[in-house]
């Protein structure tokens, strides 16, 4: 068998990664993509991303490095729009328990702070652990008769990182909220694209097999909290290539240069799928047993990378000052408006282009969220190239404008029962 590798952001998995190798199998196989890290733009950090796809392919078998059907999005070509918004976790997925560790204090001792933690809806960040925040939104998720997905950036709207819920699955330590030290306000840095296996149902607002991935820039805004939000601003981490999937595991198995271990672990949850139930088979291929009509419209989505100690950005990031030009966004947590960062990540090379460096690079994260999934819109020429469209009543277009947000999350997990 040959092997094939794609390299950094064909990944997308962050710009710490090297590449993605796999043998070359047949649709349907499971397959599982290493990422290696690269020390040289990871700030040192070493190791390995795998992701296992349990063998889910897209319209046209698309995979796990394909960003695009056929020629990508035609906007002349609607055939379904969505949204999806964040709920609280339920602490039902099929996460492995993680030894979260106290910032800064703790953060290198044998010691856990917080053991054997429920990771259900929650972010891995270094050793750290944050609770994706309620009510971050993707709005105006619109998927072409083909299956491409197109995102615009004021389209996705995420929640401030500021707590930590921790909940000890062996019971034998208490329930805490902890509030974090080190803060973060995600945000979008460019459209997202992907694709989204709900054309390959009649019913794309039904219970079956759906699965997709998107890509896209973001940044996060980290802040030190001395006791108010969103406290003392501290540095903006520039992500380039980042992959939101739903369906898939992960493990991240990294050390940084100074030796501490990043390792985690995390299953998706695909949609309208009870998450307590393995949704594969014998042979680690979806099955459908785990679709439940009790979980109807629920997603979730997951996802894993390094900061990349830094990156190139365009010169129209920066005003004529100097200054970083800046966006306001608001924030789908507390409704505050904030100032975000307009800026571009941009190829070595680029006529005027600017290093910005990471102040956390070589920090590995993996990215959770549990949501809601609502169809605004349903072409009534019908939603897909594949199949024919069941008899479903169309909503209006006017549905098309619900507002701007995204999955809260940085980006990404898995799904069950809103709250």
């Amino acid at each position: 068998m040959k092997d094939v590798t794609r390299k950094t952001l064909a990944s997308g998995i962050g710009a710490a990664l090297v590449s993605m190798v796999s043998p070359v199998l047949m649709a349907a196989t499971p397959t599982t993509w290493t990422t290696t890290i690269d020390p040289t733009i990871s700030s040192g950090t070493t190791g390995a991303i795998t992701f296992n796809d349990w063998g889910y392919t897209g319209p046209t078998g698309v995979g796990a490095n394909d960003f695009q059907v056929g020629s990508g999005f035609d906007a002349s070509r609607i055939g379904q729009v969505q949204h999806v918004i964040t709920n609280n976790p339920d602490g039902i997925t099929r996460d492995a328990p993680y030894d979260a560790y106290r910032e800064l204090t703790d953060s290198t001792t044998s010691s856990s702070p917080y053991p054997r933690a429920n990771m259900d809806g929650a972010v891995n960040f270094y050793q750290w652990a944050y609770t994706t925040p309620v009510n971050s939104t993707f709005s105006n998720m619109q998927i072409d008769k083909a299956g491409n997905y197109n995102i615009g950036k004021s389209d996705m709207s995420f929640g401030f990182y500021d707590v930590f819920k921790y909940s000890d699955t062996a019971g034998i330590k208490a329930s805490t909220t902890k509030d974090t030290f080190f803060n973060f306000q995600p945000y979008a840095i460019s459209d997202a694209q992907g694709w989204c296996g709900s054309v390959l149902n009649a019913d794309p607002n039904g219970v079956g097999i759906m699965a997709g991935q998107v890509t896209f820039d973001f940044a996060m805004d980290v802040y030190y909290d001395y006791g108010t939000n969103p406290g003392t601003f501290s540095s903006t981490q520039l992500i380039p290539g980042f992959v939101m999937r739903s369906y898939g595991d992960y493990v991240v198995t990294t050390t940084t240069v100074e030796g501490v271990p990043m390792n985690f672990s995390g299953s998706a949850v695909m949609n309208n799928s009870n998450p307590a139930i393995n949704p594969l088979d014998a042979n680690g291929v979806v099955s459908g047993a785990a679709l439940d009509p009790a979980y109807q419209n629920l997603v979730s989505f997951l996802g894993a990378g390094v900061v990349p100690a830094g990156v190139w950005v365009s010169a129209d990031s920066f005003n004529p000052d100097g200054s970083r030009k800046m966006r306001t966004d608001s924030n789908p947590t507390t409704g505050a408006s904030g100032q975000r960062w307009d800026v571009t990540i941009v190829p070595a090379g680029t006529p005027g282009a600017v290093w910005h460096s990471n102040a956390f690079g070589g920090y590995a994260f993996m990215l959770r969220a549990d949501g809601s999934r609502t169809l605004d819109f349903i072409a009534p020429t019908g939603h897909s190239d594949y199949v024919s469209t069941a008899s479903v009543v169309p909503v209006p277009a006017a549905a098309w404008l619900f507002g701007s947000g995204l999955l809260g999350l940085m980006g990404v997990a898995r799904r069950r029962r809103s709250s």
